[in-house]
């Protein structure tokens, strides 16, 4: 099997792009998953405090919420203890919300387990059919969808930055057929467990465990991108046709 270089270099770059959108989530997943982290977080913005909530109870319920989407628990239902009362953490509306939130996540879950696997299968067929090229065309290809992932995430950040409300409304009506995810900070305790700040402390360490990663990979994509220019530049200088 033979493959063109363009063709080769296409199919690396889709499969880049492929394991980019990969690492993005399982960085997510692990920073959804640190109950450290989120216990550290609660108890520096006195978030179980304010809600008349042990720290216990509030990183039990945080938890719970995550052992759901990751398909470890059938149920957000969890007791806990308010202003002195036992009660049901989330109500009605919340719980009908989480399932939606689960399926979403389980299905970017599993996606991203067929990206990883299948930019694996690209890459080992821009290995076996272009050997002693591949190298090259890979990087090319890293190289090239490293710089659409950087022009897809500076968009959505500057939106973000700018009108944060348009693009959290944007994001739900994209992804939920239903308006469950209109929560009334008056009576519900899943908004009110989540202040802006603990949101933002989420993405920062997501953000400094994800883009040391991907730069790390495109690092070593463009040195190899950039030995292979210099390598071909010198042949072409050795060439009778140069001499």
């Amino acid at each position: 099997m033979k493959l063109n270089r363009n063709i080769a270099r296409t199919i690396s770059a889709v499969a880049s792009f492929l394991l980019i959108t990969a690492l993005l989530f399982t960085s997510l997943r692990i920073v959804m998953n640190d109950s450290q982290l989120h216990d550290k977080e609660f108890k520096r913005l006195g978030v179980a405090a304010a809600m008349g909530m042990s720290d216990e109870d509030i990183l039990a319920s945080m938890m719970r919420l995550v052992d759901y989407m990751e398909g470890r628990v059938d149920s957000v239902e969890i007791e806990v203890e308010v202003f002195g009362r036992r009660v049901m953490m989330f109500n009605e509306r919340e719980t009908l919300h989480m399932i939606d939130v689960r399926a979403l996540y389980m299905a970017w879950r599993t996606a991203s387990y067929i990206m990883a696997a299948v930019a694996a299968a690209m890459f080992a067929v821009v290995a076996f059919a272009r050997r002693r090229e591949a190298a090259f065309d890979i990087a090319y290809g890293f190289v090239l969808a490293s710089c659409l992932f950087v022009i897809v995430a500076a968009v959505l950040s500057a939106w973000a930055l700018i009108d944060f409300n348009s693009f959290w409304t944007s994001f739900h009506l994209l992804f939920f057929d239903n308006d469950l995810w209109l929560l009334d900070p008056l009576t519900s305790r899943m908004i009110n467990m989540f202040p802006a700040e603990f949101f933002e402390r989420l993405i920062r360490r997501f953000v400094l465990l994800f883009v040391p990663c991907f730069a790390a990979l495109a690092a070593c994509a463009a040195a190899v991108l950039g030995a292979g220019v210099k390598r071909r530049r010198k042949n072409n200088l050795k060439s009778p046709e140069n001499g």
